[in-house]
Order: structure tokens, then sequence, then C-alpha cells
């Protein structure tokens, strides 16, 4: 029953990203990046300070990959490691491999920035296989990253799920309101998120089962 709830849950969420993603596209996006824009105003989100946030994903993804395999080496040494070696191997392989997604996702669908279509009002589209720069707002990377580390702390620490959900939420009305994302790349992020959680999850007990099976090389008799 617990099992047949978790996968209620998560074609849920894969039901309402897709719901999100197509709406936004052809209704929601546009109409509610134009409310932000009246509510918050061109002053504040076009200046300086929001303009010249620093993208530190990369270096975010970089260091909690190091820290996560090192304190897995760490961890392995000592008895009892459990379910703590467990969730470092997920968060050490899950951040890197959805940061890789996302940006291949982003170069292949190489849609328009938000804050780019709010200078330049048009129609919005896709450049296929023309992504970077100004075409890199499908899907959001910080949603995707951030999603697969949310879902990683929510499973392994379940009195922090509360949290967690309340941490995506608050990153994607950032997203928003500074302007950095359409509500259809903030869905797709968490679809990206969650497909790469959900695959981590299978390939660890495959990969355990898979070494536990080779031959030890090194092993005295």
């Amino acid at each position: 029953m617990r099992f047949d709830r978790i996968e209620k849950g998560i074609v849920a969420i894969f039901a309402l990203c897709g719901v999100l993603i197509v709406s936004g596209y052809f209704y929601l996006d546009t109409r509610l990046a134009r409310l932000v824009l009246d509510l918050i105003g061109t002053r504040f989100l076009f200046s300086s300070e929001i303009s010249k946030i620093p993208d530190i994903l990369l270096s975010l993804v970089c260091s909690l990959t190091c820290i996560s395999w090192s304190a897995r080496i760490y961890l392995a040494r000592k008895p009892g490691g459990g379910s703590n070696l467990e969730f470092l191997e997920y968060i050490g392989s899950a951040l890197p491999v959805a940061f890789v997604f996302k940006t291949g996702l982003k170069d292949l669908f190489g849609r328009t920035n938000l804050r780019v279509w709010l200078l330049h009002p048009g129609p919005l589209g896709f450049h296929w296989f023309h992504g970077g720069g100004d075409f890199s707002g499908f899907p959001s990377g910080h949603m995707a990253v951030f999603t697969v580390l949310m879902i990683g702390i929510g499973r392994y620490f379940p009195r922090f799920r509360p949290l967690c959900a309340a941490m995506l939420l608050l990153l994607a009305l950032a997203l928003i309101i500074t302007g950095y994302h359409f509500l259809s790349d903030i869905a797709a992020g968490v679809l990206v998120g969650l497909a790469v959680a959900l695959l981590i999850r299978a390939a660890i007990p495959f990969l355990h089962r898979l070494a536990d099976r080779c031959p030890r090389r090194f092993e005295t008799t």
C-alpha cells in the first residue's frame, strides 16, 4: 500500500508538471510574466542588484559532489554507515547528472530567457539545437538541481520533508519574481529533477549488486 501511494504521488507530480508546461507555454507564461512586471516594476526587476545575481549553480554542484564522495569514502571505512552512505552516493551522483541533463536540454530546446523576452516581447518559441546565452531558459537548471537535492534530503531524512517542499516553493517564486524563468521553465526543471532522482535511486542498488558479483582481484587467499 505504501508503495502504491508513492507511485501515485510520482505519477501525480509528473502529470501536474506536464499540465503546467503545456498550459504555461500556450497561456500562463506571458500573462504571469506581465503580471509580475506590473506588480514589481521594471526598476526593481532590471536593477543592478537583481540583474547581476551571480550564477553559482556549477560551483555549488561541484562542491557538493566533491564533499559527498569524500565523506562517503571516509565513512565507508567505519562500521555502521548504512543509509548515510546511500545518501552520500545519491547526492554525489544525482547532482552532476542533473546538471549535465539540464545543460543538454537547454541546448536542445533553445528557449528565450524571460528577462530577454521582457525587454523584447514577442512570440514565444524554441530555437532547436541553438541554446545558450539568451536562449537557455528551458528547463530551469536551478529547479532541476534543487529538486534532486531536496528529494534526496526528504527521502533519507523524512522529518525535513516539509522544509524541503517549502524550499522548492520559495525557489520557484524567487525565479518568477526576479524574472529569471517562465512558469513552464520551472515546471520542466522539477520534471527533470524528479526523473534524475528516480534514475539514480534505481541505479545505485543495481551498481551495488553488480559490484558484489564482480571478482575481487586483490583479495588474498
